[in-house]
C-alpha cells in the first residue's frame, strides 16, 4: 500500500471511529470533522473530559494523533485530570493501522 493510500485509509477510519464515539457518548454530531491529513498519525486518542457538578457537561470529544502507543498513553497521562465527584469521563486509543497489509518493504 502507498503512503498516500495509507494516509486516506487512516484519515477515513479516524473520521469514522470519531463520530462512532460521539454518537456512543450522546454528543451532538459532527457531520464533517475538519480533521487536517497532515496531522494523522497511527494512534489516535480521543477523550472525553468527566462531567464535575456545578460545571456544563462536556459537549465535544477532544482527540490527538501520536505516531506511537507509549506517545498515547504520555498524552492521556498529560491530559486526564480525576475529581473525587467526577462521572462520565472516557479515552479510547485506536491503531488506525489495525487490518491495513503490512508493509513489505
Amino acid at each position: 500500500m502507498t503512503s498516500l493510500a495509507v494516509e486516506q485509509e487512516r484519515l477515513l477510519q479516524a473520521e469514522r471511529l470519531l463520530l462512532d464515539t460521539q454518537r456512543r457518548h450522546g454528543l451532538p454530531e459532527t457531520h464533517h470533522l475538519q480533521i487536517n491529513p497532515i496531522i494523522v498519525d497511527r494512534f489516535l486518542t480521543a477523550f472525553l473530559p468527566e462531567a464535575r457538578e456545578g460545571e456544563p457537561a462536556p459537549r465535544a470529544l477532544e482527540y490527538a494523533f501520536t505516531p506511537t502507543l507509549s506517545e498515547a498513553l504520555d498524552l492521556v497521562r498529560g491530559v486526564v485530570t480525576e475529581s473525587p465527584k467526577g462521572r462520565g469521563a472516557a479515552v479510547y486509543i485506536h491503531d488506525l493501522d489495525t487490518g491495513l497489509p503490512l508493509d513489505e518493504t
